[in-house]
Order: C-alpha cells, then sequence, then structure tokens
C-alpha cells in the first residue's frame, strides 16, 4: 500500500508512505529536538531583569533576523532586552542568556533521531533545514556528531535567509540531489510547509510526533 489520508493537528492530508520518496528533509527546533518551553523563557527573562511577557514578545520579534545573521549575538540580546528602553547589557549577561538559550534548544528526541537512523540504513537521502542563529549551530558542530547524519545540512545563517523564502528550500534540495517531487518535508509551522510545497516539495505540518510516525512509516 503506498497511500494514506490521515489527519494531523486537524488537517486532513493526503499522504504516501516514506516508501514513496528519495529524500526527506527535517526541520530541527520542534521536531528532532523539544520546543523551547515558557520556563526557559522566563529563566532568560528573569536573568535580563525583564518581565517574561516583554521578554518573550522581543525574542520572537527580532528572531528572524538573527536566524539570518543580519544580527550578532550581542546586538540581537541587546535588542530583545533594551528595545527601545534606556537598559544596559553587559557582556557576562549576553553569554549567560546565549548559553540558556543554546541549551533550550538541543534536548534531542531520541525516537526521531534512532528513525534517521533507519532512514539512512534504508538508503535514503537526508537533509536538515533549520532556521537557527550561528551560536546554536557551531554549538551543534562541535558538542554533537548529529550533523552527520545528513547528507545535507541548510542552515539560515550560513546562507543568510530563512524560511519561507524559496531560496533556502532550493539550497537545501540542491545539496540533497532528490527530486522536490520525491522529496518529503516535515516542519512544526505551516508557513514553512507552505513554503516547501511552492517549490514542489512535499510537506507535511509535524504536531504529533507519534501520529506522524504511525501514519508515515512503512
Amino acid at each position: 500500500m503506498l497511500c494514506a489520508r490521515f489527519v494531523a493537528g486537524g488537517n486532513n492530508w493526503s499522504m504516501a508512505l516514506v516508501s514513496a520518496y528519495d529524500g526527506l528533509i527535517f526541520d530541527f527546533g520542534g521536531v528532532l529536538v523539544s520546543a523551547q518551553t515558557d520556563e526557559d523563557r522566563a529563566q532568560m527573562a528573569a536573568i535580563a531583569g525583564v518581565p517574561q511577557p516583554r521578554f518573550t514578545a522581543s525574542y520572537w520579534e527580532h528572531r528572524l533576523d538573527y536566524d539570518k545573521g543580519d544580527l550578532t549575538t550581542e546586538q540581537y540580546w541587546r535588542a530583545v532586552v533594551c528595545d527601545g528602553t534606556n537598559e544596559k547589557l553587559d557582556r557576562q549577561t549576553i553569554e549567560h542568556l546565549n548559553e540558556i538559550d543554546t541549551e533550550s534548544w538541543m534536548r534531542f528526541d531520541t525516537v526521531m533521531w534512532d528513525w534517521i537512523l533507519q532512514l539512512r540504513s534504508g538508503g535514503k537521502r537526508l537533509a536538515m533545514l533549520s532556521n537557527m542563529p550561528r551560536e546554536l549551530g557551531e554549538a551543534l558542530k562541535t558538542r554533537t556528531d548529529r550533523l552527520s547524519h545528513f547528507d545535507q545540512v541548510t542552515l539560515s545563517y550560513e546562507v543568510r535567509t530563512a524560511k519561507p523564502d524559496p531560496v533556502i528550500y532550493e539550497h537545501c534540495l540542491n545539496g540533497l540531489l532528490t527530486p522536490p517531487e520525491r522529496t518529503l518535508f516535515l516542519d512544526d509551522r505551516a508557513e514553512n510547509i507552505r513554503g516547501a510545497e511552492f517549490v514542489g516539495i512535499q510537506g507535511v505540518q509535524f504536531l504529533d510526533r507519534n501520529d506522524v510516525l504511525l501514519r508515515l512509516r512503512d
């Protein structure tokens, strides 16, 4: 059987099983690692000495520019914490915020990584495509061997653009060497799925890991 219809996150998907694809592209945060929590941001807000609601709003407001490399680490955290105020942020606090932020995106989902090993042993070509800042990407390279699991790794700060810009998907495909119609992309954000589909990649919004794996595995 090659196709199965299923419901994920309240949306109807018509999705072939993984055997129908030559390559798979994985988002990082929320797919291969647990999403950052409210508690993580509360801890960072406390270190910065600003109210959590303001911190969280500013964290995301400036994040895409940080992920694209348009802001340095220092520029990003000063934008997040100061955000138009006269507050000051010293280097030690910036380093502390950066370390907690990086660690909060490195809670690896062992079930997903085990599946990646199975897919590799089955001959699938695999890629990781993620919006992430340089600090996280370099930590992954120096502290872990996770990126070696993939045939292609496309990180936003290295290509200076971010999902859902079509350019970043095309960059990933060019390295993965699989046709878009034979490539499956998993991401937790709907706008990123739409970006993949714009260039012809089949996308699945990754809202429930167990459900997605149940429906995709042969």
